[in-house]
């Protein structure tokens, strides 16, 4: 139940976070900042209404590892900058299939037959979705460059969670990540470059994009809650797998908005568009089931 409903919230998320990035903040830093910023809000609320364990020396390694998601959102934001969202979120497939490679040299796991084709199916298929039409004719996607490192960098940090989560509960390492993610920006902040960005964007922002910003990162804390729940319950690989299945909520979400709110996010929803995606989510679900049944 956890593992599926981690998806629905992290889909609706990345909706947030296209709208801001193309609306809003047109940049990396400034975005991040004010996630940050609504994060810290989110922790001080954990921290009042429940116990936040610290056991050295897994806490201070806890936020280390809350620093990976920093430098994967510069990945990820690149690629909101050339894509649309619906076929940008079919690429986080890459994340689970990391997890089973690394679980293969870290834990020394040897995949099947059957999983191998899985993972064949799931690379095809996010391939697939990838090509667009272009001036020139077919070509792929220039986010696929930023999504392969970010899905690397995300798939270390699952297996390094799943690691932490046998000596943190789950809440505590939630704090413990967010706080180290919010440490990472402040050192940010020391260089003059980004310090200026902040501030140029600071006179911008209003309030209501403010609360779009906290509404948005309420949605990640209930995704990530969820996903670390599961994740201390069963395999990490698994709960990885549900979680790369974003792509279909995100699909979901994209295509109520172009009904109701057009002018919302621009997604190219032709037939034929509609149909690639559909059929390349549908490789990717048997790829998935392959991999982790």
């Amino acid at each position: 139940m956890f593992a599926l409903l981690c998806p629905a919230f992290w889909g609706l998320n990345n909706v947030f976070y296209k709208f801001l990035m193309i609306k809003k903040f047109r940049g990396y830093f400034p975005m991040l900042s004010f996630i940050g910023l609504a994060d810290v809000i989110f922790i001080v609320i954990l921290w009042l209404v429940n116990p936040v364990s610290f056991i050295f020396p897994y806490v201070p390694f806890a936020m280390v590892v809350g620093l990976m998601p920093l430098l994967a959102f510069w990945f990820y934001s690149k690629a909101l900058m050339v894509e649309e969202i619906s076929r940008i979120t079919p690429l986080f497939q890459f994340i689970p299939i990391f997890v089973v490679l690394l679980s293969v040299i870290f834990l020394n796991e040897i995949l099947s037959v059957q999983q191998y084709v899985g993972v064949a199916i799931i690379l095809i298929a996010s391939v697939l979705i990838s090509y667009r039409n272009s001036k020139s004719g077919k070509s792929l996607s220039s986010a696929l460059k930023f999504m392969i490192p970010f899905s690397v960098v995300l798939a270390v940090h699952a297996i390094l969670e799943k690691f932490l989560l046998i000596h943190i509960d789950y809440w505590s390492l939630f704090f413990w990540n967010i706080l180290g993610a919010f440490c990472g920006i402040l050192f940010l902040m020391t260089f003059s470059r980004r310090r200026r960005e902040f501030v140029e964007t600071v006179h911008v922002i209003d309030k209501r994009t403010f609360f779009v910003v906290f509404i948005g990162e309420g949605v990640y804390f209930l995704g990530t809650i969820c996903w670390l729940i599961a994740a201390s319950m069963g395999y990490v690989s698994l709960v990885s797998a549900f979680a790369g299945l974003q792509h279909v909520f995100v699909f979901i979400y994209v295509l109520l908005s172009s009904l109701f709110v057009p002018k919302l996010l621009k997604e190219e929803m032709t037939r034929g568009v509609i149909v690639l995606k559909i059929s390349a989510i549908a490789l990717m679900f048997a790829g998935t089931w392959l991999v982790t049944a």
